[in-house]
């Protein structure tokens, strides 16, 4: 999910840190480099068909899957908040969050609106995995597994806050619950998740 600040403006609006439309170049870079990588291993296993090739073409499966949803994941998040119009600002560095929230400026209706954006771009990009990349290899299979892996680890994270926000908590304090063993338990839901996916898919 998105970063907390303490104070911002409107997320149309200029602020201080890195650029949007730098960090959106940044992101697709990334996005670039990662499904390039991992097409030319699917290639290069679809002429050699050898093991270490395959296990090349899985590895960089697994982190296109993973990376390439998360980032498209937090883009929806700030498709939501331009939607809103919530107060936010720029991140200071680059990393895989588009922007930073401001919890006191924005309502719990911009936040929900903004969180459920999230979810929506990690099916949208699932879905265009699966119109677009033909599941006949493992480095395939491994990429949307990894796709399904990232949508089950950020929503084992924001979905309960989502549940205790719609019930009338506060959205910074309700992300705050958010702890080490919360997040480890996510990564265990993620990581099931990958290997079920892999198997129903290979």
């Amino acid at each position: 999910m998105d970063n907390a600040i303490n104070d911002s403006a409107p997320v149309t609006a200029s602020a201080s840190g890195i650029s949007t439309g730098l960090v959106a170049l940044a992101h697709l870079v990334i996005v670039l480099v990662l499904l390039g990588l991992f097409s030319a291993a699917d290639s290069w296993y679809a002429l050699s068909n050898r093991p270490l090739v395959a296990a090349l073409s899985v590895a960089s499966g697994l982190i296109a899957g993973a990376i390439v949803t998360t980032l498209v994941h937090e883009w929806f998040h700030f498709a939501g908040a331009f939607a809103v119009r919530g107060h936010c600002n720029h991140v200071k560095r680059v990393n895989l969050f588009a922007f930073e929230w401001n919890f006191k400026r924005n309502s719990r209706g911009q936040f929900l609106t903004m969180s459920y954006a999230g979810t929506l771009g990690s099916v949208v990009a699932i879905a265009v995995f699966l119109a677009t990349i033909p599941i006949d290899a493992p480095g395939p299979v491994a990429l949307l597994a990894a796709a399904f892996g990232s949508l089950a680890f950020a929503g084992a994270i924001e979905w309960p806050v989502l549940a205790r926000v719609h019930a009338g908590g506060d959205p910074l304090t309700e992300l705050s619950r958010i702890t080490p063993k919360v997040l480890l338990l996510s990564a265990a839901t993620s990581l099931l998740t990958v290997l079920v996916a892999a198997w129903l898919l290979a």
